[in-house]
This record gives C-alpha cells, structure tokens and sequence, in this order.
C-alpha cells in the first residue's frame, strides 16, 4: 500500500505528550533528554502554564514524541511513499527518512532552538488568519510590521511578528471579516526574515552532517520540492527558519503523489484536518486519534 507521512509542528503540545516522551525514553534517549530538557524528571516543572511553549522545551520534546512514536510504527507499517513536516516537523520527517538519527536530532532540535530564540529580541508570535484574501492578509500584516509566515491552504494564511504588531492587526482583520483568527503557541517569528541570522547558524550546523540516500522522498515545505539526498534537505532545513512556507502546496504534492492512506505524526491533529479538507476520498487520521500503536496499525492495514 501507498502510505504518506505528515509529521506535526509546534503548538499542538500538551502535558500528556510529555508524558509520552517520559514514559518512553530509556537508556541513550533518556541521557540525550536530559542534557536538552534538564527538567526532564520534575513533572510539575514540565507542566507549568507557558513552559511547554517555550522553543527551548518544545522543539526537543515534540522531535522526541514524534520519533518515538515513529520508532514503534516503524516495523510494522509499510516504507512511506513520502513525507512532509510543518515546520519543525520537517525535522522529523528528514530523520525518519534517515537524514540523521533520532539521537542527533534531539540535540539538534535544542540547537534549532537556541539559534532562532538567539535571533530576535523583545516578545513575538504567530496568528493564524482564516477567511480573508491572501493579498489583503498580507498588506495588513506589513503595514504592522509582520510578514505572511505560512500558507495553509487560500483564504488560510499564519503571519509572524512582535507581539505588538499581532495586537494591533488581529482587530483589523476581524473588522475586515476574517472567519477565525488564532494566535499560536508559538514564541519566535519562524519562517521570516527575522529570524535570518538564525537559518545561517543552524544551516553552519547542518553542513557538517553527511550526504546519503533517503530512505523515502521528504517534501520541504518552503515549496513541496520532493528531494531524495540529506544534503538538499538539510539545506531545506536550515532555510525554511527564515523562509515562508506553502503548506498548501505541500498537501497538494502528496495528493498527487495518490496515497492510499495518509497518517500524521506529532501532537495534535490539524495537519489531518487540512488533508482531508484537500482530498476527502483519502483517508487520514493523526496517531493522538488513537489509544494505542495497535490501533494506528489497524486503520493503515485497513487502508490497504
């Protein structure tokens, strides 16, 4: 069978992910956590309203519950016709298709995280912007200082800044007849040229990690360009941190690509939603529907 992976960005995140991740992690994991998350056994640290947003927790952790979950679907699921992740879940998807091991994620995940927190000074965030034109969404967004950061799908747009430019502009677009407005657990300006000085540290980072054959195509999500080396993806990589991306054509890329089942990875399950928004004939479903890895094995073999 056909299978497509869609692993999930930040802001999906909750206590019981790391929960997850706690439960999980033995051995070499477990010391790799604790170097990146120190408090990573103090639950009621973990839990603390705010904490779990953090980029410094939150890139590592999320890496971590994706890759550990990936880790026990893994043999039991047939090799992925391709993959995609929303933002930092684009550094999942790069290593479960063999770009670098879990292990050397998780630190790099803690890198990623520095270098974009290290880039920009004061308080920002990301609003994502339902119902309005695209060209409207984003001549708003400059005149508040903020950039358009990733496009979900028309009329679906995220725009990134200071938190004052986000204040003052989520009013505007609710007068001007936005459907929704969401503003992201998310606390760094990702994907615009903000965070410049962040992409060129971390792509610094990444050109010291070898080239190989991925196991399965990942699609960057700056543009759904498939790639089938680590170079070329690990340069996606280090230019998607300051670099808009088109989720939508991403999601159109694996409807082409004619999945039998498409299943996302990652807390949350808004990636799943937009899928099936896309291509309803498709079956989709993100593994936080399920209880039990039994049970995401099912429904794929049930797919087939």
């Amino acid at each position: 069978m056909r299978l497509a992976l869609l692993f999930s960005g930040q802001g999906g995140q909750t206590a019981a992910h790391w929960q997850q991740v706690q439960a999980g992690a033995t051995g070499e994991w477990r010391e790799v956590l604790r170097q990146v998350l120190p408090g990573i056994a103090d639950q009621d640290a973990m839990v603390a309203p705010g904490i779990l947003a953090k980029n410094k927790i939150a890139q590592p952790l999320i890496f971590a519950q994706q890759m550990l979950l990936w880790g026990s679907l893994q043999s039991h699921l047939p090799r992925p016709i391709c993959a995609a992740g929303y933002s930092l879940g684009e550094m999942a998807a790069c290593s479960a298709a063999g770009a670098f091991t879990a292990i050397e994620g998780i630190a790099l995940c803690a890198e990623r995280a520095a270098a974009m927190d290290g880039a920009v000074a004061g308080e920002h965030g990301m609003l994502a912007v339902l119902g309005l034109d695209d060209a409207l969404v984003a001549t708003m967004a400059a005149e508040a200082g903020l950039a358009v950061a990733i496009r979900n799908a028309p009329r679906h747009l995220v725009v990134a800044g200071p938190l004052a430019g986000i204040a003052a502009v989520a009013d505007k677009f609710a007068a001007a007849g936005a459907s929704r407005l969401v503003h992201l657990a998310v606390q760094t300006p990702s994907h615009t040229p903000l965070l410049a000085k962040a992409a060129v540290e971390f792509g610094k980072r990444l050109d010291g990690l070898p080239d190989r054959r991925l196991v399965f195509p990942v699609l960057s999500a700056i543009d759904a360009t498939a790639v089938r080396t680590a170079r070329p993806a690990l340069d996606a990589l280090a230019r998607q941190i300051c670099t808009p991306l088109d989720w939508a054509a991403c999601l159109q890329a694996v409807r082409e690509m004619q999945p039998d089942a498409v299943l996302e990875i990652g807390p949350g399950n808004a990636l799943a939603k937009l899928f099936g928004e896309l291509a309803p004939a498709i079956p989709v479903r993100a593994c936080d529907d399920f209880r039990s890895v039994e049970g995401i094995v099912r429904w794929v073999e049930g797919c087939a």
